[in-house]
């Protein structure tokens, strides 16, 4: 017993000694204040927090500083993660970070009330700290694991994107000290992350040297949050901004439970009874310094547009754009940002924000804009003016086209994060607003050569100062918030503005007569003709002058791409409008228009329209085109820039006019589209039916006309793509049963016997006729029919082949979706 005795007390000695020895010694340890002090121990790789204020709200964002370099994947360079208010809690032997739940509250007097409300939904704990050292009410943790997290969940995006399977490897992770920094109202810390896996996808090995280990930078933010000072502004469905919202428990019955408040940057004038005054802290923006000229210059100038709007508001010197300064970190939350960002292909800018999730205050806008955007608009721009014959310099309209892209561009994705949504209704009026999405307005002197001196606009719409005056403008005086916002507001509609955004011009089943991403005029019908017209004109001069000298022909195809594909945002603009509907987000009692069908001249309008592209001549590729686009030289392979091919290695003279085919019918029978012909024509016999539009689509497809050439063949394959589209149609789950009955009985006419003599245009298609010798257009008539007959017997059992991918279109060279990330 004894012997044991002194064992047990040997070992809690060895314990007690152990103990001590691993107690932190923090005055040998990098002590950084700020925010939330730390102590970096640079020889072991930790980092120590020191938690000194127990229940106390902070705002956590974590970001990437340092990203992927792949639009497909989505792992950018300055891309922000979500915002987050968070304290810490302390239980038992641990410090706890909890994500507060703001999307249910109570405002109440009576705590008991409020606690209700508090329970009743879960919290999140983020992560669980082991206590190291206790002192005086401060609590040293080890938080080296939590800053070595994947915390922007890379490996989990990285599978999502079928790019391979990863997970963190902590042994090829570590703490960025360089870039670990403490300021008053903001503490950040950067790690260099690293995930390790299997490679599965060719986007992961574009981009990374060693596929099988990704290593990225991200950041963490702790972040005091503002101030009581803020006002938070009503949210309006008709205002264009972006909001945040809750539900309040405790609203006196009959009232909105959900609260919503707009989006928007603190602005206070210095003067409130100053019709125009100085703010009390302007909003600057800060752009990257490594963004080269000119479009350096381009971006300034674009972002500096909204000074004017700021001033429409009541603002002087409110706002401005200028180059950071040397050594200001993009990531500081202190910092509204412009990031030029690098990846290897083009893809989406965009705008995001951190808020504050209790007001909507915007407290950092942090825009991402794509490097490749210039380099595409560039490639439109060589496509129309096709500038190197004989050898001549490339002309300067190019390079001020795609500039002028980038000046609307900056503004655009600007005005996304001052808090702003895009406002797609914009392009008819005049170019209202930048928060449209521009498509380069072409045109055509009576020379027949190109003008692209007006591509963009130069300036802020309309739309945006009536948009800012919503969001910043001071309520006057002895006026309540609400009667100034709504006078607002019915001034904007009477002027003649519509606000419709990204759910209703996104759609594809959308009917709204102008609310359409990247088209322009004031009749999209027209504007589609009138694009035509200068596409196949262009086409027909198209070739080596297209590519400088000295380099390889094939790379003709490159430009041949957006000019053969030029109308076709302007074509799903057109098909909106057949079973469109007018309409607002009309609030009871304002002075906005009511709804309305679309009048049926518009429709039928929009019905020619469309099916002009459709006719072989708009589809044919020119043969002095066919016969100089050679297979793609070593070094030069097929790319998402150029059409696919069937013919292996050699142009495919078919896949433009296919990818033209399916995107029209693709519109044109758009289930919802189809659903709403048939029922407009129900309410109103004037306007256009399901079976008038799918008549005359079928009356031009199938018409007598075929010729044993090209010409013939790009009309068998529409022929044979609308039976496609047609039966995709009647088997769609949301098909209304009037809409599938009148797809099938239209595909059984194409079958039916008919008398030789007879005038319907489907005469040629026999299903039962036996000839010893067919002609090529009866094979095909066969072929046509023993599909049809296949899917009215087994319509189940029938396969539709996959369409070929069009080659990349929206964004035009990097365009911009916006990101709010709704945080």
């Amino acid at each position: 017993m004894r012997t044991i005795s002194l064992i047990c007390l040997s070992f809690l000695c060895i314990t007690f000694i152990s103990l001590q020895a691993q107690t932190l010694d923090l005055s040998k340890l990098e002590k950084k204040e700020g925010f939330y002090n730390f102590y970096l121990d640079d020889s072991k790789g930790k980092i120590y927090l020191e938690v000194d204020r127990l229940e106390d709200e902070f705002l956590y964002v974590n970001s990437m500083p340092a990203g992927v370099g792949s639009n497909d994947i989505g792992l950018d360079r300055g891309q922000l993660g979500r915002t987050r208010i968070v304290e810490f809690r302390k239980a038992g032997n641990k410090i706890l970070l909890f994500h507060k739940n703001y999307d249910f509250r109570a405002f109440s007097d009576n705590p008991a009330e409020v606690k209700s409300v508090k329970d009743a939904f879960a919290e999140s704990v983020l992560w669980g700290f082991d206590i190291a050292q206790e002192s005086n009410g401060k609590f040293i943790v080890d938080a080296t694991a939590f800053y070595l997290q994947d915390a922007h969940q890379v490996a989990e995006k990285l599978g999502n994107s079928r790019q391979g399977a990863y997970r963190l490897d902590n042994s090829r992770s570590a703490i960025y000290s360089d870039m670990t920094k403490n300021f008053p109202k903001n503490t950040e810390v950067e790690a260099i992350i690293t995930v390790t896996g299997t490679p599965a996808g060719g986007y992961i090995r574009s981009v990374t040297p060693s596929p099988e280990a990704v290593t990225v930078r991200q950041r963490h933010s702790f972040i005091e949050l503002p101030d009581d000072g803020y006002q938070p502004r009503v949210f309006d469905p008709r205002s264009g901004y972006f909001h945040i919202s809750y539900m309040d428990f405790t609203s006196p019955i009959g009232d909105m439970m959900t609260k919503k408040y707009i989006s928007r940057h603190r602005l206070e004038k210095k003067d409130p009874t100053a019709a125009v005054s100085e703010p009390i802290k302007p909003i600057v923006y800060y752009l990257d310094r490594g963004t080269p000229e000119p479009v350096r210059s381009a971006l300034l100038e674009g972002g500096n547009w909204w000074a004017e709007a700021f001033e429409a508001a009541g603002f002087k010197d409110a706002y401005r754009v200028e180059l950071a300064p040397e050594g200001m970190d993009p990531m500081d939350v202190r910092y509204n940002v412009i990031q030029w960002v690098h990846r290897s292909t083009r893809g989406w800018s965009y705008g995001s924000s951190v808020r504050d999730p209790r007001t909507g205050e915007i407290i950092k806008g942090h825009v991402t804009l794509g490097s490749l955007r210039v380099r595409q608009d560039y490639l439109i721009a060589q496509g129309l003016l096709q500038p190197f014959e004989d050898g001549k310099p490339a002309n300067p309209a190019m390079l001020e086209m795609a500039l002028a892209r980038l000046r609307q561009l900056s503004a655009h994705e600007i005005g996304h994060t001052i808090g702003l949504a895009h406002a797609y209704a914009s392009s008819p009026t005049n170019r209202a607003s930048v928060m449209d999405y521009p498509y380069p307005l072409i045109q055509q002197k009576e020379d027949g050569s190109i003008d692209l001196s007006n591509a963009y606009d130069d300036k802020i719409g309309d739309w945006d100062k009536w948009a800012v005056r919503y969001g910043y403008e001071t309520v006057p005086a002895g006026q309540s918030e609400e009667a100034h916002l709504k006078k607002l507001l019915e001034d904007t509609y009477a002027a003649g503005h519509t606000f419709i955004s990204d759910t209703d011009s996104r759609h594809p089943s959308g009917s709204h007569p102008t609310a359409h991403l990247w088209d322009n005029g004031e009749s999209a019908s027209d504007e589609l003709v009138r694009l035509l017209r200068i596409r196949n004109d262009r086409l027909k001069t198209f070739g080596l002058n297209t590519i400088q000298d000295g380099q390889p022909e094939a790379l003709m195809e490159e430009a041949l791409v957006p000019l053969f594909l030029m109308h076709r945002y302007q074509v799903e603009a057109v098909s909106k409008l057949l079973g469109g509907l007018d309409y607002t987000y009309k609030v009871k009692g304002d002075n906005q228009r009511i709804q309305s069908r679309l009048d049926a001249t518009m429709q039928d309008r929009a019905l020619s329209s469309l099916l002009l592209t459709i006719r072989p001549e708009n589809l044919m590729v020119p043969t002095h085109i066919l016969d100089r686009i050679p297979p793609r030289p070593m070094g030069y392979g097929r790319n998402r820039e150029t059409f696919p091919s069937r013919n292996g290695l050699n142009f495919d003279p078919l896949a433009p006019a296919e990818n033209i085919v399916d995107m029209v019918f693709s519109f044109l029978f758009e289930v919802g589209r189809a659903n709403r012909l048939h029922q407009q024509a129900m309410m109103d016999k004037s306007l256009p039916s399901f079976s008038t539009v799918l008549g005359k689509t079928m009356e031009q497809v199938f018409d007598n006309s075929f010729s044993e050439d090209y010409r013939g063949e790009i009309k068998v394959m529409t022929e044979n793509k609308l039976i496609d589209h047609l039966i995709a149609l009647a088997n769609h789950p949301q098909a209304t049963v009037s809409v599938r009955a009148t797809v099938r009985n239209q595909l059984k006419n194409l079958v039916r016997n008919n008398d030789l003599g007879s005038q319907n245009i489907y005469r040629t298609m026999f299903r039962n006729r036996q000839l010893s010798t067919q002609t090529p257009r009866q094979v095909i008539d066969q072929y046509l029919a023993d599909k049809i007959l296949n899917y009215l017997e087994l319509p189940e059992k029938l396969s539709i082949p996959a369409e070929l991918s069009i080659p990349d279109g929206a964004p035009i060279g990097t365009d911009e979706i916006y990101c709010d990330f709704e945080q």
